[in-house]
């Protein structure tokens, strides 16, 4: 097990491969085993990198702390610890946020930009999430986790079950704690949404047409950021990646071989 540090927080990564560092940032409640299909895939080529967030999987969970920019800073750390100049960065919906906003604040720590299913702060969905703070709180993080899989999960018990086992493994180790955080709904508030125009780097967008809750924001931000490379794949919903992992590593080698070329 691969750790690196960003002051006192001990955060996890693993790691595959040598050359061009890439580096995988999970959705919430998933961590780094979500991109495993890439991973060996990738390391064939890239130096692949995928982190626990803080508060998911093996990574520290503080009691507070889980601001966009602080998961920031835990990537830019992580970019020091391997010394990389740039890297090549893929971030999956509150990983897709967090690379969104990095690559806002810190162009010059990046290669590329592939945004998966992504969220983006200051976008207005259509659709409200439900919030599982409330029960984390007032019951208990576990009833919260349970009542949150059973949402979740019950697109893969349909279409999907041989998905449901590793998704709901990762989703128990996650800890719980962004929901308890007592700053919850304090954090300062970014419009990455409206910059995104603003980008000047390679940018790829992949995304599941069945993903009914992020397929419209990359519509938007394929129509506001110059140049992108867009993909929509048609049989996959939210996790395009873990759903279809051989029509996406395809399309995101296609993308980083025409810039490493």
């Amino acid at each position: 097990m691969a750790i690196f540090k960003n002051g006192d927080m001990r955060l996890y990564y693993l790691e595959q491969g040598s050359g061009i560092p890439l580096v995988f940032l999970h959705g919430f409640a998933l961590d780094s085993r979500i991109w495993l299909n890439q991973v060996s895939f990738f390391a064939e080529k890239y130096n692949v990198i995928a982190t626990d967030a803080r508060g998911h999987g093996r990574s520290d969970a503080p009691a507070t702390g889980y601001a966009r920019e602080d998961r920031v800073r835990d990537i830019l750390a992580l970019i020091d610890h391997i010394g990389a100049d740039k890297i090549h960065l893929v971030g999956l919906s509150m990983g897709g946020g967090d690379a969104l906003t990095l690559a806002l604040d810190h162009p010059e720590k990046l290669r590329s930009l592939t945004l998966v299913g992504t969220v983006a702060a200051g976008w207005k969905p259509s659709r409200k999430f439900k919030d599982y703070s409330p029960t984390a709180r007032d019951i208990s993080i576990d009833k919260a986790k349970i009542d949150f899989m059973r949402s979740v999960l019950v697109r893969y018990d349909k279409t999907r079950p041989e998905l449901r086992g590793p998704l709901e493994e990762m989703m128990n180790a996650f800890s719980g704690k962004p929901w308890t955080d007592p700053m919850k709904g304090k954090y300062p508030v970014r419009d990455d949404f409206s910059r995104a125009a603003d980008l000047n780097l390679p940018v790829c967008i992949i995304v599941g047409r069945q993903d009914i809750l992020f397929y419209p924001l990359s519509v938007r931000l394929q129509e506001l950021i110059p140049g992108v490379s867009f993909h929509v794949i048609s049989e996959a919903g939210y996790l395009v990646n873990f759903e279809s992992p051989d029509i996406f590593n395809r399309q995101l080698m296609d993308f980083l071989q025409d810039l490493d070329s």
